[in-house]
């Protein structure tokens, strides 16, 4: 069995229009609940064997507070180009290429592509998948090649919210 976390980056600004998308930062309300999501991670997650992160610098920064309050080296980080703008399909096919070694994978990425990856895998929420919201599964598979649609069981969904 495998694990995997799929968190969105915490609420980003939208305050300098002139910045390109990847550049953006993060808003107040995202530098608010990204400790407080990373801790409620951190006391109930397993230590993570891989961090993938898109490369922008929302989901950089969101990765970076996880990686701290889960005791993640920040230098094992993979910043992979192609979680950025990715759909749930091509999310899909960049986990099964992933060594058989991982037994829990965390992944910091975006809209939309998680919101489907989630739905194609174990059914997840069906409202919008909320910035900063953490998902954890299970995956009924021995290796990262196996995951195919419905092999994953919802463990459990948090939303900065319903922490509130």
């Amino acid at each position: 069995m495998k694990l995997l976390t799929l968190v969105r980056h915490a609420k980003s600004s939208r305050d300098e229009p002139a910045l390109a998308d990847l550049d953006r930062p993060l808003a107040e309300r995202g530098r608010k609940d990204l400790p407080v999501m990373a801790s409620f991670a951190a006391a109930r997650l397993p230590p993570v064997d891989l961090l993938l992160c898109s490369p922008a610098r929302r989901t950089r920064d969101t990765a970076l507070a996880f990686a701290a309050a889960l005791g993640y080296p920040e230098s094992d980080m993979d910043f992979a180009a192609g979680l950025y703008e990715a759909s749930g399909a091509s999310l899909l096919r960049l986990l099964q290429r992933q060594p058989a070694s991982v037994g829990h994978l965390l992944l910091v990425g975006h809209m939309p592509g998680l919101g489907e990856l989630s739905r194609m895998l174990c059914d997840g929420p069906d409202d919008k998948f909320p910035t900063c919201a953490v998902l954890h599964m299970g995956l009924a598979v021995a290796g990262w090649d196996e995951l195919q649609a419905g092999c994953g069981e919802l463990l459990w969904y948090q939303t900065p919210k319903r922490l509130v």
